[in-house]
């Protein structure tokens, strides 16, 4: 919990950049909600928002605001037409991919994997067993997505662990430099053309797989023509699988595991009410969640709080704000796994709302409720804790446990 309170006099910048405000930001966002809550940074040059009924309605604004520059503040000095990520496309494209897209994703497809997902996470945690000291994330959390993602795709088990490593170099940063690394484009090239070597693999020898059906889906277009995703299409969005998927379950399951040993009576909530680990997924994204921010830009200017973002300027929504944000969640700074939550911006809202979010709610609640069930009882050493670094996503690359054998 947040105990620090700025006084409103106080001189304060947000910098997504710097990783002094990544290991606690919460102060900073309650500071921008009570005195800055249309924020502008002169030297990175972005507005945010930090409120939650804002925040809710910049993120189905797609007619003031346009996604099409990169929801990352790093990339979003012009715009990029032609990349194929959907989360970086407007309508009328972004309704069309993701109508692709979704067909993939079905609710029944999501459903249907609950059987492969408990058991790809108990074979990992049955591993850990016997172990008095191990790390939950690189040991687990980093692996079952992964392998969850990978077993829809069809990507074969000894190259995962090489996928899951080149996906987290593409979004490492290093302190105060938002470009990427040359590690971090390296690994992009080289993911994205084992991509192609996938795609092209399943157009002439198909599978039943994912991949398989996301290179036969179909859709009328305006015209009444049938329209099918190009290899382009399909590699951007296993791009987007392979990063926003893999560490929106690795980084939300981290710290969900880190909230529960700092609150223990929590922890124990669900260890004697298992059916708690859902709302607790629910608690977890509410509180901090693993995507800190959205970005935009501004088509037009936009009159707010007794100022104006001018057009053209970047908008970060800060969605891991407006979940501390009291005039919507009372005691927000209270990790709650029993709060009643009717709307969290956790996975983001509108259009944009993560495609994945079922699946990640889905892998969460198992992973919460198998690791429970073995060790209800854990502590994280002094040292055994180590933050991932991002310009918007946060989380932990290390959490270790240490558990009676």
């Amino acid at each position: 919990m947040s105990q620090t309170v700025m006084p409103p006099d106080a001189e304060v910048s947000y910098d997504p950049y710097s990783y002094e405000i990544d290991d606690d930001p919460f102060p900073t966002y309650r500071w921008m909600r009570d005195h800055a809550p249309a924020y502008h940074n002169v030297e990175h040059d972005f507005w945010a928002v930090t409120r939650f009924d804002d925040n809710l309605a910049f993120l189905v604004d797609s007619e003031r605001l346009t996604s099409t520059h990169s929801t990352s503040l790093e990339f979003m000095d012009h715009p990029k037409p032609d990349t194929g990520l959907m989360i970086w496309m407007d309508p009328p494209r972004h309704n069309r991919y993701r109508a692709l897209v979704s067909k993939a994703f079905t609710p029944r497809a999501i459903r249907e994997l609950e059987p492969a997902i408990a058991r790809i996470s108990a074979a990992h945690l049955s591993r850990l067993e016997g172990r008095d000291r191990f790390d939950i994330v690189a040991d687990f959390t980093a692996r079952l997505p992964m392998d969850v993602i990978s077993e829809m795709l069809g990507i074969p088990e000894e190259r995962r662990k090489w996928v899951q490593h080149a996906s987290n170099l593409m979004l490492h940063r290093e302190p105060g430099d938002p470009r990427p690394t040359a590690e971090a484009i390296a690994a992009t090239g080289e993911l994205m053309a084992y991509f192609d070597e996938l795609i092209a693999e399943r157009r002439v020898r198909p599978r039943d797989d994912t991949l398989t059906l996301l290179t036969r889906v179909e859709l009328d277009d305006a015209t009444g023509s049938r329209e099918r995703l190009s290899d382009d299409d399909i590699r951007q969005f296993l791009s987007l699988l392979a990063t926003a998927g893999n560490e929106t379950v690795t980084k939300l399951l981290a710290t969900m595991f880190h909230e529960l040993w700092r609150h223990p009576d929590e922890r124990r909530a669900i260890v004697e009410e298992p059916a708690l680990a859902r709302s607790a997924v629910e608690e977890t994204l509410r509180f901090d969640p693993p995507s800190q921010y959205q970005g935009r830009v501004a088509k037009v200017e936009i009159p707010l709080h007794g100022t104006a973002i001018p057009a053209g300027a970047k908008v970060l929504c800060i969605n891991g704000a407006s979940g501390r944000d009291e005039r919507k969640f009372p005691d927000p700074d209270r990790f709650d796994v029993r709060r009643e939550i009717d709307l969290h911006l956790g996975f983001g809202h509108g259009r944009h709302i993560c495609l994945g979010a079922s699946l990640a709610r889905l892998e969460s609640r198992i992973a919460v409720q198998q690791v429970l069930d073995r060790w209800p009882e854990y502590e994280i050493p002094s040292d055994g804790l180590v933050r991932m670094r991002s310009s918007n996503v946060r989380g932990f690359s290390s959490v270790v446990f240490e558990v009676a054998s």
